[in-house]
C-alpha cells in the first residue's frame, strides 16, 4: 500500500488562551491527489499549512507529511516540498535568474543543472524578457511568478500553494496553471491549494477540504460537494457559498479572530 501523501490525526492549535485556529482535524491525502483546502478567511487555512509544512507546532496531534514529522525532521522533508506562501520573499537585488540558480544550488543542483532548470522554469512561467532583472523591478504579477518557480526548480513531491495567482492577470493565471497541470501530469506530485478563485479549484483540483472555523464540515470529491448542496446554476462558487451559508447560521456568526 501506498504511503499517504499526508496523515493527519487529531491536530489541535490554540494561540492564546481563546483562539482556537485548529480544533481535531483528521486529513488523509493520497500520492498525487490535487486538494482544494477552501474556507473563508479566518478558518485555519494557513495555520493548517504552517503545520503541514513544518513552521507551525500543533499543541497536539499527530502530523506526518511523505511519512516524516515535519518538525522533527524538517531537514529531511524540506527537499521534498515546494511552498508557495501568500507572501513574496524575494531578494530585491538579485535578479530573476540569479534567484532560481541559487535555490537550486540550495537544493543540491550542480551549477549547470541549475542553470538549465532556471531556463526551463524562466520560460514555463514566461519570464523570458525578465531574466536580467533585479526582483524590485518586477511587477507584481511577474514576482508572483518568480516565487512559484523557485517552488520547483527541485521537483518537489508535494506542492502547497497558498494563494499562487492573486496579483496575474488572466493570461498570466493561464499560463501558471498550463505549467502546474504539465508538472503534475509528468511528476505525479501530490498538490494543496487555497485560492479564493473558485474555478480554479472546480478545474483543476479532484477533492476539497471544506475549513469552517478551525473544523473541517467537507471532506470529499468536488463533483460530489457541488450534487450535496442543492443550488442552480451548478457551479462549485454557489454551492460553496450556500453550503458556508448554511453552516454559520447553524453555529452562530462566524467568531472574529477566532481561526487564522
Amino acid at each position: 500500500m501506498n504511503q499517504p501523501a499526508i496523515d493527519l490525526e487529531e491536530v489541535k492549535k490554540t494561540y492564546g488562551k481563546a483562539v482556537q485556529a485548529l480544533r481535531c482535524i483528521s486529513l488523509n491525502v493520497d500520492p498525487g491527489t490535487k486538494v482544494s483546502l477552501l474556507g473563508p478567511n479566518g478558518a485555519g487555512k494557513s495555520t493548517l499549512i504552517g503545520v503541514m509544512t513544518g513552521l507551525i507546532r500543533p499543541d497536539r496531534g499527530r502530523v506526518r507529511v511523505c511519512g516524516v514529522d515535519p518538525i522533527m525532521e524538517s531537514t529531511a522533508l524540506q527537499s521534498r516540498l515546494g511552498v508557495v506562501s501568500q507572501t513574496n520573499d524575494l531578494d530585491p537585488l538579485a535578479t530573476v535568474m540569479d534567484h532560481l540558480v541559487f535555490q537550486g544550488r540550495i537544493f543540491g543542483l550542480s551549477r549547470k543543472t541549475a542553470r538549465g532548470k532556471a531556463d526551463e522554469l524562466i520560460h514555463a512561467f514566461s519570464l523570458e524578457g525578465e531574466r536580467a532583472k533585479k526582483a524590485k523591478a518586477l511587477s507584481g504579477g511577474n514576482q508572483r511568478k518568480l516565487h512559484c518557480a523557485l517552488a520547483m526548480v527541485h521537483d518537489p513531491e508535494i506542492l502547497f500553494l497558498d494563494e499562487p495567482t492573486v496579483g496575474l492577470d488572466p493570461i498570466g493565471r493561464a499560463r501558471f496553471w498550463s505549467t502546474i497541470d504539465s508538472y503534475q501530469n509528468r511528476t505525479g506530485a501530490s498538490m494543496i491549494l487555497t485560492t479564493q478563485y473558485l474555478e480554479e479549484a472546480d478545474r483543476h483540483t479532484d477533492q476539497m477540504v471544506l475549513l469552517i472555523e478551525g473544523q473541517i464540515h467537507y471532506e470529499g470529491k468536488i463533483s460530489a460537494f457541488k450534487t450535496k448542496v442543492q443550488a442552480s446554476p451548478c457551479s462549485l462558487e454557489d454551492r460553496y457559498v450556500e453550503w458556508v451559508h448554511e453552516m454559520e447560521s447553524l453555529q452562530g456568526p462566524m467568531r472574529r479572530g477566532d481561526a487564522q
